[in-house]
């Protein structure tokens, strides 16, 4: 029996194949959760409308940055520079029904600001009866907590390559001496985790942009603070 049982398990075909498949997909799982950070930093836009709206302003530059994550979890800020063209601020997210959220919490906020004095008072008596429930939660908790959610808002991207949907609005040099102030939208999705390239669609209607194809290179993981609010070039009558 032991002579057979030799026999037969040294000539049995082992599934290397499968082993390896384990394996790699061993290893796509530990390095493939995306942290929306590595996302952070700036793009140098191309694409064929990129090129000709440049040609026509005799312009170089046209930058897409990502400057910081929102604090609603999930969603990014950004702004889109291109040349003296366009100059828009940009809200990123990963599903339509969370950019709708962002884009209705960054209009909301001059009015929140408005009502803070007021609800400062209400906010304190609170705190003061909530110190007898139990410890309040310090600054660093608060930190840690909001990165948790943070990081668990993006993990959907962690199987595929980070898709976002964005909305921009801004001043758009039309055909007109005066600038055009739009609103409009988009996507962009990046190459892989490390977000060192983008690919996405931009629409404009002053520029008759209908989905139109741009690429995006980054050129350096700095961010650096928003020069562009959302409110600073806001459309009173946007829906």
């Amino acid at each position: 029996m032991d002579d057979w049982q030799d026999e037969v398990f040294n000539h049995r075909r082992i599934p290397h194949g499968r082993s390896k498949k384990s394996g790699k997909a061993a290893g796509r799982k530990g390095a493939g959760t995306f942290d929306p950070k590595q996302a952070l930093g700036s793009y140098e836009l191309s694409g064929t409308v990129v090129a000709t709206l440049l040609a026509e302003a005799e312009e170089t530059n046209a930058v897409f940055e990502i400057h910081e994550l929102t604090e609603t979890p999930g969603g990014m800020i950004g702004s889109l520079v291109v040349g003296k063209k366009l100059k828009a601020a940009v809200l990123l997210a990963g599903s339509r029904k969370l950019l709708s959220t962002i884009v209705g919490e960054a209009e909301s906020i001059d009015s929140d600001e408005e009502d803070s004095d007021v609800e400062e008072d209400d906010v304190e008596a609170e705190g003061e009866e909530d110190e007898d429930e139990g410890e309040p939660e310090t600054e660093l908790q608060a930190q840690d907590r909001k990165a948790n959610e943070r990081a668990q808002a993006f993990e959907k991207n962690s199987f595929r390559n980070p898709k976002f949907w964005l909305q921009w609005q801004g001043d758009v040099a039309g055909s007109d001496a005066e600038p055009v102030r739009e609103r409009n939208q988009g996507y962009v999705v990046f190459s892989g985790n490390d977000c060192k390239d983008l690919k996405g669609t931009l629409s404009c209607k002053t520029l008759n942009w209908e989905d139109a194809a741009v690429q995006g290179r980054k050129t350096t993981s700095r961010p650096r603070p928003a020069f562009l609010g959302w409110n600073d070039c806001g459309i009173a009558d946007a829906n």
